[in-house]
């Protein structure tokens, strides 16, 4: 069968179908009292009206007059009176495994939020966050992933372009660790996770750049800029302008991965995020010299759009991501 052919009815009648296989209109089907379908599964139950009244919480002529409408909705009798108590009818027999399946799948609509359990996830979810916070932050967030969601599959990728906000509206990702300032948009939500302050990784014997780095000392020394987008650029020509000068650049990388490698034994410098600076300094070449100063600090946020607030798993990432930044805010 193609995509959008209609369901043939009994007997090959396909009257009444509509486009994606739904035998009635959601118009037509608006008319059923479904409620009607509760009291036909109780009623099967027990095969007592009687019985069927008490785990309602009704009245037995109530639970009667509903039984006579079921009779008429469904064009069979659907139980008849016996000698001690009421016989399903073949067509109930029928109805009845039916029934089960249709009200436990109403009850996971309702109580789904409730009764999520984490650990029974194997959904696909992305996470929009560039490399040198996946760096500090991956290995606690997949750490607490596996424990608390093994199944689930998770990846982390850069933030889709051309924008954020389009790529978590379309479902592009479903999350953003945001390297800037939050969006002002009034579908997104954001939460601080914590303020980045920039500094200065330069080789360990470059004694023209102190402990305290100054745009004076800077200026004349070969810079290495990094940049993904041109967030970072933006920042740091900010700082040197407002006292009036400005950087030296020499070369540009789209990663922090390769700094420590670059201005090992060399004059240059390269301007670095402080949470970055423990592992970059593993290299036993270079040190980090923080620079103290609120035009050289961004936010990291973490956004997600509206249409995803209410969704159990995603609740669950946000509050492992948050979990895991937990101590770049100290």
């Amino acid at each position: 069968m193609e995509q959008g052919d209609s369901l043939a009815g009994p007997g090959g009648d396909t009257s009444g179908n509509t486009t994606g296989g739904r035998r009635l209109p959601l118009a037509d089907l608006r008319k059923k009292d479904l409620n009607l379908l509760v009291v036909l599964a109780a009623l099967l139950e027990g095969n007592s009206v009687s019985e069927a009244a008490k785990r309602l919480d009704s009245t037995q002529p109530s639970t009667s007059r509903m039984l006579e409408r079921l009779r008429d909705e469904i064009g069979d009798p659907l139980l008849i009176k016996s000698a001690l108590k009421m016989l399903p009818t073949r067509r109930a027999q029928e109805l009845q495994p039916m029934l089960e399946s249709v009200l436990r799948l109403i009850e996971q609509i309702y109580t789904q939020a409730a009764d999520y359990d984490p650990t029974l996830e194997t959904g696909s979810y992305a996470i929009g966050i560039n490399d040198s916070l996946q760096a500090v932050i991956a290995p606690g967030f997949l750490e607490a992933l596996r424990q608390t969601a093994p199944r689930a599959r998770v990846r982390m990728q850069p933030v889709p372009m051309p924008s954020g906000v389009s790529a978590l509206s379309s479902g592009a990702i479903d999350v953003m660790v945001a390297f800037h300032p939050a969006e002002e948009h009034e579908s997104l939500r954001a939460e601080l996770l914590f303020n980045a302050q920039f500094g200065c990784l330069c080789a360990t014997g470059n004694r023209q750049i102190g402990d305290h780095p100054t745009p004076a000392n800077l200026t004349p020394l070969p810079c290495l800029d990094v940049s993904q987008f041109g967030l970072v650029t933006k920042l740091i020509d900010r700082y040197f302008g407002a006292h009036g000068t400005t950087r030296n650049i020499v070369g540009t990388l789209t990663s922090y991965l390769a700094v420590a490698d670059a201005v090992a034994g060399t004059a240059m410098y390269a301007m670095v995020p402080g949470y970055l600076a423990p592992l970059l300094c593993r290299h036993p070449g270079v040190r980090f010299a923080p620079v103290v100063d609120p035009l050289l600090t961004v936010p990291v946020h973490l956004c997600w759009h509206n249409n995803v607030h209410t969704h159990p798993f995603v609740s669950v990432l946000r509050t492992l991501l948050t979990q895991a930044a937990a101590p770049l805010a100290r």
